[in-house]
């Protein structure tokens, strides 16, 4: 039996490499990024967006026409879907290799590429919500991409359905596909003029019937320490070793507050990464995560505290700290500008029988920083699962559910906007 359309362009779309490079300095941080991008403005004007196009940043935008009288369409505000080409650094997406896994009985997958991958209810639950789906995977070796090529799939199957059937309730719609999502830089170099939208919608939230309204604020700590490098036959009272030093700064960060000790609406601080480092110089990067701003205070006041006390208990080193906010909890946001995004977004799910679930995300996305800058933008689901890892898993019927949840809150804003 053929596959849907919008699972055969799921399926063609993450066999493109896109993976986004957190260490580089450019925008897109990798060209390969546009290889999606460029293809995705390709398609949409030959699916009838005139207007489609990339800027130089990798950037695709494109306008569906509204079905509404033209005023009422003046009047209504104009919506703005939005998805990320890029796919995560944590494994590779080089080489991706698709497959469906057709009536999915409850039992243990294992992806041929690697048998040491394996799809196991008892480990991942929402399978077994997943009885009788085609199940997507990769075949073990890479990440599959569902986040977000599920959303870039779903949105580039609704253009094509809005446009061939002009009887869908429509309101002024702008489509817009990102870059660099997954190290936080996604809409750095957006242009909200260009994008033109009043309220928008991410479509980049795992599983089904969720829509996310509230996301962690973010902060990176990067503490760098100077030490003193000498011939350790000779270094008794001279070595300072920077190595020993941020060693024992990481250990002395509160084990409770660790992400491997956190869920809900608890924050953490989380050492992710150790620069190349030596005895006469290290560097580790830190990041820290709160649904409040007193909590992400509380987080930088103890990594400050600690830096504080090192500088005294090592004074022959050089210790620095540098601080940077990253993004901020998107809900105080959209409750100042708009907050249909979300009322709306539940009364469509209703009005198709489905009931949407409010779900936390311990982490960003694009939503909070277009939020912040004044375009309130939730995120609603995409159907994928295991995101970041050779894990990760959609079925056909999810990204079926997300097209026609999309479809429906569309609507809802035609009808009601």
């Amino acid at each position: 039996m053929p596959l849907p359309s919008v699972a055969e362009r799921f399926l063609r779309y993450v066999q493109i490499d896109t993976q986004s490079d957190p260490d580089s300095d450019t925008t897109p941080s990798t060209e390969k990024q546009k290889d999606l991008s460029r293809l995705l403005a390709e398609e949409l004007k030959a699916l009838g967006v005139d207007d489609a196009y990339m800027d130089d940043y990798g950037y695709v935008f494109g306008t569906i026409p509204s079905t509404l009288p033209a005023e009422q369409a003046a009047q209504s505000p104009v919506v703005a879907l939005l998805a990320h080409v890029d796919t995560a650094p944590d494994e590779s997406g080089t080489g991706v290799k698709p497959m469906v896994h057709v009536d999915y009985d409850g039992g243990i997958l294992t992806l041929p590429g690697d048998p040491a991958v394996t799809l196991d209810p008892a480990r991942q639950p929402a399978l077994l919500d997943h009885l009788g789906h085609d199940i997507i995977t990769s075949d073990g070796t890479t990440l599959l991409g569902s986040d977000d090529k599920a959303g870039v799939a779903v949105l580039m199957q609704l253009a094509e359905d809005l446009l061939n059937d002009r009887a869908l309730p429509c309101p002024p719609l702008r489509l817009c596909f990102t870059i660099d999502e997954e190290i936080g830089r996604g809409v750095e170099k957006l242009d909200l003029g260009t994008l033109g939208a009043d309220v928008a919608y991410t479509l980049d939230g795992s599983s089904t019937g969720t829509i996310s309204s509230e996301t962690f604020s973010a902060a990176e700590a990067v503490v760098t320490v100077e030490g003193v490098m000498v011939h350790p036959g000779y270094a008794k009272d001279v070595m300072v070793n920077a190595l020993r030093i941020v060693a024992e700064m990481i250990a002395a960060l509160p084990a409770a507050e660790a992400p491997e000790t956190t869920a809900g609406r608890e924050g953490y601080i989380h050492p992710h990464t150790l620069a190349a480092s030596d005895v006469a110089r290290a560097k580790v990067k830190l990041i820290l995560r709160d649904f409040t701003e007193e909590g992400l205070q509380r987080h930088k006041d103890l990594v400050t505290h600690l830096v504080e006390l090192f500088r005294l208990k090592y004074p022959k080193s050089v210790i620095s700290l540098e601080i940077t906010d990253q993004y901020k909890n998107m809900r105080a946001y959209i409750e100042e500008t708009d907050l249909r995004v979300v009322t709306f977004a539940h009364a469509a799910a209703e009005a198709m029988g489905i009931t949407l679930e409010e779900h936390l995300v311990r982490g960003g996305t694009d939503g909070s920083r277009l939020s912040e800058r004044g375009l309130p933008t939730p995120n609603i689901f995409n159907g994928g699962h295991d995101y970041h890892s050779k894990f990760e898993w959609n079925t056909v019927q999810n990204l079926e559910l997300s097209l026609a949840y999309t479809k429906a809150l569309l609507a809802y804003w035609a009808e009601n906007g």
